[in-house]
């Protein structure tokens, strides 16, 4: 039966008017642990205030980059309690930072510290920060609480719901990893005005992947305000925030460890991590990835004929409105193709790829064509 966003998009769209005076509270609800995602606008502020709520702790560490930092990390800081021994362990931007070596010197930053189980890790930054720091609260003395602090448009719609955490392996991207949910989610959508338009981009990808799978009322919705997203548009962020957020919520309850549901949220992300790490880790962000790896999605199902040319064409329309570069000479098809099997959906040596019935409306293919897998790297690349 098709998912569907609910009764979100109505109260969304009646609250438009108040949207951006309120906070959002959306519960994410796992067979063991039920916690908050409060999205909104100058709610930093309010970590401390919700956390008490939550957990007591004498320690607390801030995994976060140095450019985050300087942006966002003293107003976070001067919210807590003197009495509370905080540390703030910097890591790299970028993919290279979800490292082994990297996780190695967080644990050393904890272990000299001497950080207890009862201890606290916040990941403040985007995709990168959450995933990395969720794994060190995942594995740090076999598990420690975990709050995630998303600054990204693509951290706050996705990557910072649901507890999927890791690293990247020489061989693949997030190989390494573990389940591991928050205390909470706390979404300051001010964070996204500081973005660089590079940021801005990704974070659409991930944003779009929605609507393309779950809902064609907010794909039109994206459609008909990228524009104004591209620009930073306060409102419209806000909006595609939390509807994204929700929807990410949603499945996660119904499906917390991608079992069957949640793997579909990896619209497009099987050719674009294949993409990702074969270009390199750092040279091709994630959201651009994913906004390529539609792509792909969509030229496979051209090539089986399994989706009608209108959808075809407007997905292909919406996604090109988004710039991506990237270095065509360097993408090897074939090579792809055999980067795939080693995606996490792959099962008995089968591709499982996520495609669409229609735009708004997603199917599962249990055996992906390899050959029109080549075929669809092989256009992207000309």
């Amino acid at each position: 039966m098709p998912w569907k966003l609910k009764n979100w998009w109505r109260s969304l769209k009646k609250k438009s008017q108040i949207i951006g005076k309120i906070m959002k509270t959306i519960q994410v609800k796992t067979p063991g642990y039920t916690y908050p995602v409060y999205i909104g606008e100058n709610i930093l502020q309010k970590l401390n205030d919700l956390l008490q709520q939550k957990h007591k702790t004498r320690q607390t560490a801030v995994i976060t980059s140095k450019n985050i930092d300087q942006l966002y990390g003293d107003e976070l800081r001067n919210n807590f309690s003197r009495e509370i021994q905080l540390v703030t362990l910097h890591v790299p931007d970028g993919e290279t930072a979800k490292s082994n070596e990297i996780v190695q010197r967080l644990y050393t930053g904890l272990l000299e510290n001497k950080f207890e189980r009862s201890s606290l890790i916040i990941a403040l930054g985007g995709g990168v920060v959450g995933d990395l720091a969720g794994f060190i609260a995942a594995t740090y003395l076999r598990g420690i609480s975990l709050v995630q602090v998303p600054t990204t448009i693509l951290a706050q719609v996705d990557s910072s719901i649901g507890g999927k955490v890791g690293i990247n392996h020489p061989l693949g991207k997030n190989l390494i990893g573990a389940f591991k949910q928050p205390l909470l989610v706390l979404a300051d959508t001010r964070t996204l005005q500081t973005l660089p338009d590079a940021e801005v981009r990704c974070g659409l990808g991930e944003v779009i992947k929605y609507g393309f799978i779950l809902d064609r009322n907010f794909f039109d919705y994206i459609d008909k305000n990228l524009e104004k997203a591209l620009l930073k548009d306060k409102k419209v962020l806000r909006q595609m925030a939390e509807i994204s957020a929700a929807a990410k919520a949603d499945v996660v309850t119904q499906d917390e460890k991608e079992q069957n549901l949640r793997m579909i949220l990896n619209y497009g992300h099987t050719f674009g991590h294949a993409l990702e790490t074969d270009l390199k880790f750092g040279t091709l962000k994630h959201g651009e990835a994913v906004i390529l790896g539609i792509k792909c999605a969509l030229q496979y199902q051209r090539l089986e004929n399994s989706l009608s040319e209108e959808d075809y064409e407007l997905g292909m329309r919406v996604l090109n409105r988004i710039p991506v570069f990237y270095d065509r000479s360097s993408i090897n098809p074939e090579k792809l193709a055999d980067r795939m099997l080693l995606d996490k959906k792959v099962k008995d040596g089968k591709i499982r790829l996520i495609l669409l019935e229609k735009i708004g409306q997603y199917r599962i293919e249990p055996n992906g064509n390899r050959e029109k897998i080549i075929k669809a790297f092989d256009i992207l690349k000309n």
